[in-house]
């Protein structure tokens, strides 16, 4: 079988030497370049699939903190909507109509809205007027985001559903509306069109790039945002069954994943679980769209990889005959030996010529090798080209901590240039205390294990923080050969969270802190009392006859006095204290660390003398006073709320005593009767 093969060689390969060598030239060349650029391409795609994939899923998750803000949005909205119904103590349904006209910002943020009693009966609604012209009696009783809502006295977000009086798919946000006493009464419900464009806003601007989408469905696979508007509302296998790496997602799965897509196409998968909701966002990403620059070149490469070994067999042709020229003299001069045409003397050169011969010939592989190098190297070229354009900083670390890769975006962030940073540990390119934040992070990476974290750091321009995403880079044998590093920048959504989280704690009238943060500080207040030992107090006011002010001069002049009372409250406490707004005219103010009753009632008189200056307001000077009941802690086993009751029992005690007094409590004398 061998001897057979080689005779088929012998007869396709020319009979001269100098032909077959030509021809092994050109086969040579042209398998080389052609093989070393295509498995060029083949490893740029890869690292370049992982690359993409992950920052598919690093955006993804900023992507998702996105759409919690903007659902936390919609939240806050009603929430501060449903403080002002407390406020205003409107009990009438012509009252809760007009207050729902009055309010722009729901027909802007929501489809429909409607204040419901108790009993799921819609006492007020604002929604598109087509839709007010055939509007029906509805009761929300029996619903499920109805009834969760009255349960457990929070706002809810629901599933998708069928909107009974618009028939579109909608998402109900709810929020309770309490009284004075904490308890609910009413339920302010308001709807969002999915059909809309784009319900959640600047979704579509983050979808991972051309021919990519993003779309986001329920735990059950029910579709609630898609690019395809008439997939709302469908299970996701409503057309054709759902891809592998989608099943996942429904199963649980976090994270990127290559698959194909339901119509066969290969693609890069993402899926993140949105918090608030537990929905599921997904991105699609083609692999023909993610990598078509490498697609584009790859049959460029192989045409100039033909003519390179084109050349090169030309060039090997003449070389070759050049280079058994010598051989080809000794061939006719051996025969003219036997022929005793020449004598043996003229053996003389050949043995120099051959050593030149090879001499010459390895110099010409020595050629061919760095011309391949060079093909190499502009391949390299390419992918650090690709690399430093991605705004994500890009790093390969080492078993020994060192820099191994770096792309360009890290010179930029970071100041540091790739000449210095190359080949060099973190330690001494960032220094002791960079290297000491990220080490026990990398122990993690290089024991198998992907690792997410954040830092900041100090600029010219302010504070930046970044987000690192470790990736173990595993061998065939299991170990862990280096590290891929990938650090993106979060500092704008950091930014917008502490943005949110301050307006989320802040009254929207007076600027001071809100009931929310009012009962979040003082559980935290009672609790530090108890560990050190140094007593606090809680004081209780309230302006004495605000109510009169509201009837003779009007709810205008009644926010003015709201707004300087809380603006002299925060003048006269010390920076530790914690000034708040309950609701209307009632206020709170959290002293930590005080020493003695008797300092917190001199704070208490302070604050009533400087209440006691007359108040300017647009309409003129006004006299306002004000009544504080001190609440005065120092051990035990009280709860928020009791301390609350104490501290409003001390209230009335004031009151009692002629208001424009400080009527304090030892709330821990108190214990038995609160309990």
């Amino acid at each position: 079988m061998i001897t057979s093969t080689r005779k088929r060689w012998r007869s396709i390969l020319p009979a001269s030497l100098k032909a077959r060598m030509s021809v092994v030239v050109f086969l040579l060349v042209l398998g080389a370049v052609a093989l070393l650029a295509l498995a060029t391409l083949a490893l740029a795609e890869r690292d370049m699939r992982a690359v993409t994939g992950q920052q598919q899923f690093v955006s993804l998750a900023s992507a998702a903190v996105f759409i919690d803000e903007e659902l936390a949005a919609k939240r806050n909205v009603l929430r501060v909507l449903a403080d002002s119904i407390a406020a205003l103590d409107i009990d009438d349904q012509p009252g809760l109509q007009r207050f729902l006209n009055a309010q722009t910002i729901l027909s802007k943020e929501f489809f429909t809205a409607g204040l419901v009693g108790l009993d799921g009966t819609l006492l007020a609604s604002l929604a598109p007027a087509r839709l007010r012209a055939g509007s029906v009696k509805l009761n929300l009783r029996g619903r499920a985001y109805f009834d969760q809502t009255l349960a457990q006295k929070r706002s809810i977000i629901s599933e998708p559903l069928q909107g009974s009086v618009s028939g579109m798919p909608v998402v109900v946000v709810t929020q309770p509306v309490f009284d004075a006493r904490g308890q609910i009464r009413y339920v302010l419900a308001a709807s969002v069109n999915l059909r809309q464009p784009d319900f959640l806003g600047r979704l579509s601007s983050l979808r991972p790039g051309v021919g990519g989408h993003l779309y986001i469905m329920t735990a059950d696979g029910i579709v609630v945002e898609h690019p395809d508007k008439s997939l709302i509302m469908q299970h996701i296998a409503a057309l054709c069954p759902p891809s592998i790496p989608t099943s996942n997602a429904i199963k649980g799965f976090e994270g990127w994943m290559t698959g194909k897509t339901s119509k066969g196409e290969d693609a890069l998968f993402a899926y993140r679980r949105i918090a608030s909701t537990n929905w599921i966002l997904a991105s699609v990403y083609p692999t023909s769209a993610a990598f078509a620059p490498l697609h584009a070149i790859r049959s460029k490469v192989l045409v100039a990889a033909l003519c390179m070994a084109a050349v090169a067999g030309l060039l090997g042709w003449r070389v070759v005959l050049r280079l058994l020229h010598p051989l080809e003299r000794l061939r006719r001069q051996v025969h003219g030996i036997r022929r005793d045409r020449v004598g043996i003397e003229v053996l003389q050169i050949g043995r120099r010529d051959e050593i030149g011969d090879l001499s010459r010939d390895f110099y010409s592989l020595v050629a061919e090798r760095e011309s391949a190098q060079a093909q190499t190297r502009a391949s390299e070229r390419r992918l650090k080209l690709l690399t430093d354009h991605v705004p994500v900083v890009i790093v390969y670390i080492d078993r020994e901590h060192r820099y191994q890769f770096m792309n360009a975006t890290f010179e930029k962030w970071f100041g540091v240039s790739i000449a210095e940073g190359m080949m060099n540990s973190i330690r001494d390119v960032l220094g002791e205390a960079a290297y000491a934040m990220r080490e026990q992070h990398l122990r993690r990476a290089f024991a198998g294990e992907e690792v997410e974290y954040e830092f900041t750091t100090d600029a010219a321009d302010g504070c930046r923080s970044f987000q690192t995403n470790y990736i173990p880079d595993v061998a065939e044998d299991g170990q862990v050969a280096g590290v891929y590093g990938l650090i993106h920048e979060i500092t704008k959504v950091k930014a917008v969270h502490s943005a949110l989280q301050f307006a989320a704690a802040t009254d929207v009238l007076t600027g001071i802190a809100n009931r929310r943060r009012f009962d979040e500080q003082l559980a935290l207040s009672m609790q530090r009392a108890r560990e050190t030992g140094e007593p606090m107090a809680l004081a209780y006011l309230d302006i004495d006859r605000f109510k009169g002010i509201n009837d003779s001069l009007g709810h205008a002049a009644g926010d003015e006095v709201l707004k300087e009372f809380a603006a002299r409250l925060v003048r006269k406490v010390r920076a530790s204290d914690l000034p708040a707004r309950l609701a209307g005219d009632e206020f709170v103010i959290i002293f930590d660390a005080v020493t003695s009753a008797a300092e917190v009632q001199q704070i208490g008189r302070k604050i009533i003398e400087a209440i006691r200056v007359p108040f300017r307001l647009s309409q003129g000077e006004l006299l306002v006073t004000t009544s504080i009941g001190i609440a005065l802690f120092r051990h035990g086993e009280l709860v928020p709320e009791q301390l609350l009751a104490v501290a409003d029992q001390a209230l009335y005690q004031a009151k009692d005593q002629g208001r424009d007094t400080v009527a304090l409590i030892e709330a821990d004398a108190t214990a038995g009767r609160t309990a």
